[in-house]
């Protein structure tokens, strides 16, 4: 029987599974996409993420990121961070790091989805594999949560997310939050010569007409090619529901 099984291979099901397998448990892992896999994301990790994953042996190549710039109009605000230096660094190169930190310690993912479960009292059946724990890691619109009866609606208005690289110098070591009255900006430097931009927004439009909306960040971009497609992730339909609340 197995101590653990983590539903989803992204970065949040790997670092789980290396912390697992620290803790002296034997763990699997599912994940129903072979190899790396690239989402919209903003793509900056906080200096405590940075320091985690060093703590796991994981040493993602990227932009070192001192702090925080807000812009809204003509006003300005920009705090450095106390606690170290943050990392901007490509989902796919973050993904590709924590995957080989985990086959390096001995767990290969399996390319399948969890599609069932079933509760034995003092463990589980995951599609007829023993287990004591399952981790659910598998997203946003979770299946395992969905499988198990613990989605519940969400309320209020929903926000849309779409992120595009663009082939151009980072201007500093900041993440920078533009605002307009439709949308939020985040523009991450994640190489020597790449920036993140992802864009947030309750309206359901294309990101080139959103960018409209944030002229100085369309001025530092210039005419400069994307170097990926833009991707995008649409809002939560459902919640997570705890036992007892509904």
């Amino acid at each position: 029987m197995r101590d653990l099984i983590v539903a989803g291979g992204g970065p949040a099901g790997l670092a789980t599974a290396l912390y697992a397998v620290r803790a002296g448990l034997d763990v699997g892992v599912r994940e129903r996409r072979a190899g790396v896999i690239d989402k919209a994301c903003g793509e900056g990790l906080m200096p405590g993420a940075v320091q985690a994953l060093a703590d796991l042996g994981v040493h993602p190549a990227g932009h070192p990121i001192l702090g925080i710039r807000y812009l809204g109009g003509d006003r300005r605000a920009e705090a450095r961070f106390t606690s170290g230096t943050g990392l901007g660094v490509r989902r796919t190169t973050l993904h590709a790091a924590l995957l080989d930190a985990v086959v390096a310690a001995g767990v290969v993912p399996e390319v399948r989805p969890v599609r069932r479960i079933d509760d034995r009292g003092d463990h589980l059946l995951v599609d007829g594999e023993p287990t004591r724990y399952l981790v659910a890691a598998d997203g946003l619109h979770s299946p395992v949560r969905r499988m198990l009866g613990l989605d519940r609606p969400v309320t209020g208005r929903r926000r849309y997310g779409q992120r595009v690289h663009a082939e151009v110098p980072p201007w500093g070591p900041w993440v920078e939050v533009h605002w307009s009255r439709r949308a939020e900006a985040y523009v991450t430097p994640v190489g020597e010569e790449q920036v993140g931009v992802a864009v947030l927004s309750h309206d359901r439009v294309t990101l080139r007409e959103l960018l409209t909306d944030f002229p100085e960040l369309r001025r530092r971009i210039g005419d400069r090619g994307p170097r990926s497609s833009v991707l995008g992730a649409g809002a939560a339909a459902t919640a997570l529901a705890l036992p007892g609340r509904g």
